[in-house]
């Protein structure tokens, strides 16, 4: 069963990886990754259901497998601006599912996107904030950038919206003009250099 629809032409910002990198002025490579990725919401104990959870599990597992390109890890590049590491997604997700097809999803079977920074090691921290369906809806009312990109920031409720301790993630969002279907652009995310250093492996 086919649960996310396409947009019904390619989105135009698309470009083919290539294999010798040409990075943006400033930029240089990281072992970081960033990853979506589907997950059951957070529910507290008093309002888990067992079975409901494993067909949320189930769901998410057909969304990993129906379309890699977007859940798949995607690599980043680096730069420092101040006192902050800025990492950026070193090639723009090349899946032609729609957003909102997957916030019907979403909706449906009471799910989320997880948005992980992946760093390398194995007594690494990677850190991961959290997409609702409620966010992205929010995003694609808002006017597109001079890139042609509607950016949703996410951070934690809990952190300083002008300086938050754990960082942010932006993630793009593009409009197909002819559909006016949006696809999935890019994930990035800014942190604290001080912050950061201390989320990566020490050995």
């Amino acid at each position: 069963m086919s649960y996310l629809k396409e947009t019904t032409t390619t989105n135009n910002l698309s470009k083919t990886e290539t294999s010798s990198p040409a990075y943006p002025l400033g930029y240089s490579e990281s072992e970081t990754m960033v990853q979506l990725e589907p997950s059951p919401r957070p529910i507290s104990t008093q309002m888990f259901d067992h079975n409901a959870h494993l067909e949320q599990k189930e769901i998410c597992n057909q969304l990993k497998k129906e379309d890699p390109e977007l859940f798949n890890s995607r690599t980043v590049i680096v730069k420092g601006v101040s006192n902050e590491r800025q990492y950026k997604q070193r090639q723009q997700f090349s899946s032609k599912s729609s957003v909102e097809s997957l916030c019907e999803i979403m909706d449906k079977h009471n799910t989320v996107l997880k948005c992980n920074f992946i760093r390398p090691g194995f007594n690494a921290s990677n850190t991961c904030l959290m997409c609702t369906s409620d966010m992205l809806r929010n995003a694609m009312k808002e006017e597109a950038d001079n890139f042609h990109l509607k950016k949703l920031k996410i951070q934690l409720s809990t952190d300083d919206s002008l300086s938050p301790a754990n960082g942010s993630m932006y993630l793009s969002l593009s409009q197909n003009p002819m559909s006016g279907k949006h696809v999935f652009y890019s994930l990035d995310y800014h942190v604290s250099e001080s912050k950061d250093a201390k989320l990566f492996s020490q050995h």
